[in-house]
């Protein structure tokens, strides 16, 4: 690590100049390789070398003048070549610490560190400083004095492993759907390489190999036979995948109070986060990987990833990968450091029909409008869209019905012990314990289709801007009576309490005193 001599500011690592050299020539090969075997013109040769040199050129400018510095306060990073730019983010603001490195980062012995604070600035972007790049014992370094002083870990201040990875694990891979997009993105990249060499697939190959899978055997033999192959295709990218996220997983209690998830292979990552912010865990069961026995463990802390970032490759909120459902509950407990996981041990209580009414009713009125659109474009068009429209909507009502009566069943909420627990979700369905001294507000929704059923949906608040956990398709005063228990007094200010008076009894208690005719 490099200083620039002012007021403790100092430089990134030169080495990440060569890390970009490194990269663009690896580019330029490719790029000289297909334009030899296309037999380009000269001109494209010739723009090659001054692309390839532009980009560590600038890299070493862009170099010079970043410059970074921490202070008991903040961490400030000063960068840009045509436009300048400070950003400044106080300490105490700071959730996690994400430290990665590409395999040509890993040659050179240096690392990507990424400061996260939870927060957002302009167009929702995550307040995010990225310090590219360091070498390893400075991002170290670096990440133990952000962190440091958080709290103190167990066996006398030693770390803790509270996870492995076992590869027996490596089951859960392809219960997923990332084994076919795999195997969809294995046929539309070979594609793309054939039409890139020269091969034209479009107007020879994908004739051609259509013409003898037709000729050698029955279309009803072919098409399983292709279908089975993209899927086995998917399956075999979905282990490899597996194998590289969460080689070498390890999860670990540091000294310093912080949760530290380290994995990769080809790519190494370690995120570490707060215990002093952590808030809850989630237990996150896709439908495949729930008819597995599987689950996916998160933490629920202020500035962590949330699931739905999970799916955008924001996972530094992952305590485990796919493991067995009871792993992900023995996890869960030892990161909350309570006996039991609050998502096993609560009592849910379940949503009432209301809710499974409303969502029959969605998946009607959808098969209706889906079928309906068709049946009008059939009259004006032709007949066959006729035909399709209430194919469409049979369709609909046939796989919408089992998915709402399965979102139904897997409503519920509860309270145990620290915690208010809530779970939802039938392709994926989300389990979540929030501490309940860690929610900060409620909001109380109720669309118009919600009105005539007397269902809302209870949005639970928590610090740093990033709760998004929901209670759905609840009764009203259920709703509101949960929230009362799970955080008593909040609501207290904005509830109407109508006294219950109690109707007059006979003498055996069996209902109102009868008056005879004309009585007073």
């Amino acid at each position: 690590m490099s200083t620039s001599g002012a007021a403790g500011w100092r430089r990134l690592d030169p080495r990440i100049v060569v890390a970009t050299a490194v990269w663009c020539a690896l580019l330029g090969v490719v790029a000289l390789a297909v334009l030899w075997w296309r037999d380009a013109p000269w001109w494209l040769y010739a723009a090659v070398p001054p692309a390839a040199l532009g980009l560590p050129a600038y890299e070493g400018v862009r170099w010079h003048r970043t410059t970074y510095r921490l202070t008991s306060e903040r961490v400030e990073l000063r960068t840009g070549v045509a436009v300048r730019s400070h950003r400044s983010v106080p300490r105490q603001r700071i959730r996690s610490v994400d430290v990665s490195a590409n395999p040509v980062h890993r040659l050179l012995g240096i690392r990507t560190v990424r400061i996260g604070t939870g927060h957002h600035v302009g167009s929702g972007q995550d307040a995010v400083l990225t310090l590219d790049a360091l070498a390893v014992r400075d991002s170290d370094a670096l990440g133990e004095r952000l962190l440091r002083g958080r709290g103190a870990g167990e066996d006398g201040g030693g770390r803790v492993t509270l996870a492995r990875i076992r590869w027996g694990w490596l089951r859960f891979a392809p219960l997923s759907v990332v084994p076919l997009l795999l195997g969809l993105s294995a046929v539309g990249g070979l594609h793309n390489l054939l039409d890139l060499l020269g091969a034209e697939p479009d107007t020879v190959l994908v004739p051609r190999l259509i013409s003898w899978l037709t000729g050698s055997a029955d279309l009803l033999t072919v098409v399983p036979l292709v279908v089975l192959a993209v899927l086995a295709t998917g399956v075999v990218g979905a282990l490899g995948l597996y194998v590289e996220m969460w080689w070498d997983f390890r999860l670990t209690r540091e000294p310093n109070g912080t949760l530290r998830a380290a994995r990769g292979l080809v790519v190494t990552r370690s995120v570490s986060l707060e215990e002093e912010r952590l808030r809850g865990v989630e237990i996150a069961e896709p439908l495949l990987l729930r008819r597995g026995g599987g689950a996916c463990t998160y933490a629920v802390a202020t500035g962590a990833g949330t699931v739905e970032e999970e799916t955008r490759g924001h996972d530094s909120s992952a305590l485990l990968p796919p493991a067995p459902l009871a792993e992900a509950h023995r996890v869960a407990a030892a990161v909350l450091g309570e006996d039991r996981d609050p998502t096993e041990s609560v009592r849910l209580l379940p949503h009432t029909r209301h809710a499974l009414r409303r969502m029959l009713r969605l998946v009607l009125l959808t098969g209706l409008g889906l079928g309906g659109v068709l049946v009008l474009l059939g009259a004006l068009l032709t007949p066959v869209l006729v035909h399709a429209g209430w194919l469409a909507a049979l369709v609909v009502w046939a796989v919408g019905t089992p998915f709402a009566v399965d979102a139904h069943r897997n409503l519920g909420h509860g309270v145990t012990g620290r915690y208010l627990v809530t779970r939802h979700g039938t392709l994926k369905r989300r389990t979540i314990a929030l501490r309940r001294d860690g929610v900060i507000g409620w909001n109380i929704t109720q669309w118009a289709w919600h009105r005539r059923s007397g269902l809302s949906r209870l949005t639970v608040t928590t610090a740093g801007g990033r709760g998004a956990y929901h209670v759905k398709d609840v009764l009203l005063p259920e709703g509101l009576r949960f929230a009362d228990e799970a955080v008593p007094g909040m609501l207290e200010p904005f509830l109407v309490r109508t006294p219950v008076v109690p109707e007059p009894r006979t003498a055996r208690g069996l209902g109102p005193r009868p008056h005879a005719e004309g009585a007073p």
